[in-house]
């Protein structure tokens, strides 16, 4: 008898993948629309060995749920990087894997929009377009002639946090044979010579960027970790990418230096969100600006699923899983450690 598993998705499914993940369980969908309670949740799963909450369906799984379901050995997450809804130290002490692929989804597409963005502000397309938008347009003319204006090829990048979607961007730019430098302080010495990167504290990167990448989660640590000095550091003339968290950069200090014409920034995320009606951010020709759409790729959301289910079918193989989360990777990324 194959171990079950119970499945919460409200993402898309694929048949190929449902049908590759029954080799090793017995996939369960839960057919209702209202959420479990803690109790009813209990009584549902005993027996399981698995359970997967890509959806609304199914409650916190919280020391009490660990405690009375004996035959519990691994359950998926989505959307809880911060292990918020989950008890981790319950999950340990009763042998539970935890498996979290929430960002494994969007890193193609966010990566892709961060190239995106980067090509945008190499062209000042955000200024342009309004000129050609209004008839004003002056041709051959990008109005960045003392900023990293033109091509990609060849120009000093610096990139804040080599993450998944950090490791998917280096793959995008190698074509374009850029002069990288990373600021990551949890990249391990194996990850680093895989990359082939060069690494350096903050400041470094800053000073070493034409083009400055950030791409790390909103924790205590990293909130405007971007300010008015960080900017200073970066300099004139420069060119800033933000499809991570608005948090992570000081809103007020950077439209400071945007009113001076000081930078070109892509910007797929605000502090606040929904960026409000009257923010200067708007006006700004030097501001290319979209609402968060970095990370939504239609064609792309079956990862939420296949990539979970790839992971359990690796643990019931007895093989080593690549997306667990733990005490340790909740304390990285809130950067504890």
């Amino acid at each position: 008898m194959l171990p079950k598993v119970m499945i919460d998705a409200a993402v898309l499914v694929r048949d190929e993948d449902l049908l590759r993940l029954a080799q090793y369980i017995e996939p369960i969908r839960i057919d209702r629309d209202k959420p479990y309670s803690e109790d009813e949740l209990i009584a549902v799963l005993q027996g399981f060995a698995g359970v997967i909450r890509l959806g609304g369906l199914i409650p916190e799984l919280t020391r009490r749920v660990f405690a009375q379901l004996p035959d519990l050995r691994i359950a998926g997450v989505r959307g809880d990087r911060f292990g918020t809804g989950v008890d981790l130290v319950a999950a340990a002490e009763h042998d539970v894997r935890i498996i979290d692929t929430d960002n494994i989804g969007s890193a193609h597409p966010v990566a892709e929009w961060d190239l995106a963005m980067i090509l945008i502000c190499l062209r000042n397309a955000g200024a342009v377009y309004r000129q050609m938008m209004t008839g004003e347009e002056t041709w051959a003319n990008a109005g960045n002639e003392e900023f990293v204006s033109g091509e990609l090829t060849e120009r000093r990048v610096g990139l804040i946090g080599c993450g998944h979607v950090g490791q998917r961007l280096i793959e995008l730019m190698q074509p374009f044979r850029v002069d990288l430098m990373v600021c990551d302080p949890y990249i391990s010495p194996e990850m680093e010579a895989s990359l082939g990167i060069v690494r350096g504290d903050l400041d470094q990167v800053l000073q070493h960027a034409d083009i400055l990448v950030v791409q790390v989660p909103h924790t205590p640590r990293t909130e405007k970790m971007i300010g008015a000095r960080e900017l200073e550091l970066l300099g004139k003339g420069k060119i800033l990418v933000n499809c991570s968290r608005g948090k992570v950069i000081d809103q007020e200090a950077l439209i400071v230096r945007l009113r001076a014409g000081d930078l070109i920034a892509g910007l797929d995320v605000f502090d606040p969100e929904p960026l409000q009606k009257d923010s200067p951010l708007r006006a700004l020709p030097n501001a290319f600006i979209t609402p968060h759409i970095a990370w939504h790729a239609p064609n792309a959301l079956h990862r939420y699923f296949s990539t979970m289910a790839l992971e359990f079918e690796h643990f019931f193989r007895g093989e080593p899983l690549q997306y667990e989360l733990t005490h340790r990777m909740v304390d990285i990324r809130q950067g504890v450690l």
